[in-house]
């Protein structure tokens, strides 16, 4: 057991809290987290990093390829990092500007959280930052950050029983094993990307390509003798600034193959070759839409004509010994 548990691969976690206030609830969180790594959770070691010194983005303050020392301190923790958690309170609808600004600082080239696992925690008010999280996982997309899906922490802190001590601790039984689980399941996927590199060599059966990551990396590679597998290694293009070449190839290449599937399928269960089908049939069922308006309102002119010229003979009569003159009726 002791050689089992020495050879267990253990994982470090950047935290960042967005709120800057003393007794940050979501602070509390990370407090809590930490607690646990010490006395309930093996392999994991969570650094806080405080935001509060870094200046705001002004890249002014980049000098000859160099950025502040605050900045680049900051920098070299997240590198060294294998995930990151972050707590965040949800400010009008969305992410907090100190968490921002610090993500800003962290993805100036080259980008130090790419392809890290994370995770998100927030205590909030109403819906307990529901809608900050979302917009920090579209953040992520950019930036090459795999957040994990579930679980998904999130509090009310002003539900009761109350869920924190005056201090800003947490203190609710229900939320410290919710926490707990988004550790574990944090720890659970970082081993999973790195516990393997892949390639095009080695993704063929994958369908949506993550080798395409990067055309540099190395073989399936299993986390072995203790120690984790190197992080993917980033590509050229990547290098460069432009990430987003991956998920443009595979858009392009899902959507011919869409194109080609939903093809196929029409011809199988819908004959639609038997019927003389071609790419040209809806511009030709456009022109014979535009036919037939044509020649429907040149029957309503032809008919509006006609009542005209019997309302001008017949226009005093009545109709069937009623009150109504032709105009009327037809009015």
């Amino acid at each position: 057991m002791e050689a089992m548990a020495a050879a267990k691969p253990v994982i470090k976690v950047a935290a960042l809290c967005g709120s800057l206030r003393e007794g940050s609830y979501n602070r509390g969180l990370l407090r809590y987290a930490m607690e646990l790594t010490k006395e309930e959770i093996d392999g994991i070691q969570i650094d806080y990093i405080d935001i509060s010194p870094l200046p705001m983005l002004n890249t002014d303050l980049e000098v000859d390829g160099k950025y502040p020392p605050v900045v680049e301190a900051f920098r070299q923790r997240i590198l060294v990092a294998d995930s990151i958690l972050f707590a965040s309170p949800e400010y009008n609808y969305s992410v907090t500007g100190p968490l921002k600004n610090a993500i800003d600082w962290a993805s100036r080239s080259p980008n130090v959280f790419a392809n890290k696992a994370a995770a998100i925690v927030s205590v909030a008010g109403s819906l307990g930052g529901v809608r900050a999280q979302y917009h920090y996982r579209q953040i992520g997309v950019y930036l090459d950050l795999h957040f994990i899906n579930k679980p998904e922490f999130f509090l009310n802190a002003y539900e009761s029983p109350a869920k924190f001590d005056s201090d800003g601790n947490l203190i609710d039984p229900a939320s410290k094993k919710r926490m707990k689980k988004v550790l574990l399941a944090l720890q659970a996927f970082t081993l999973q990307l790195q516990g393997c590199n892949f390639n095009l060599s080695t993704t063929s059966e994958f369908p949506r390509r993550i080798g395409r990551l990067s055309e540099e990396g190395h073989g399936l590679t299993p986390c072995t003798e203790g120690s984790l597998a190197p992080p993917f290694p980033a590509s050229t293009r990547y290098k460069l600034g432009r990430t987003s070449e991956t998920y443009d190839w595979y858009d392009l290449e899902t959507c011919n193959n869409e194109r080609s599937v939903l093809s196929q399928f029409q011809d199988e269960h819908f004959r639609l070759k038997n019927k003389r089908y071609t790419p040209n049939a809806r511009e030709r069922m456009y022109k014979f839409g535009l036919v037939a308006s044509w020649v429907f309102f040149l029957i309503v002119i032809m008919l509006n004509y006609r009542v005209n010229s019997i309302e001008d003979a017949c226009c005093k009569r009545n109709v069937f010994s009623r009150s109504l003159d032709l105009w009327v009726a037809y009015s």
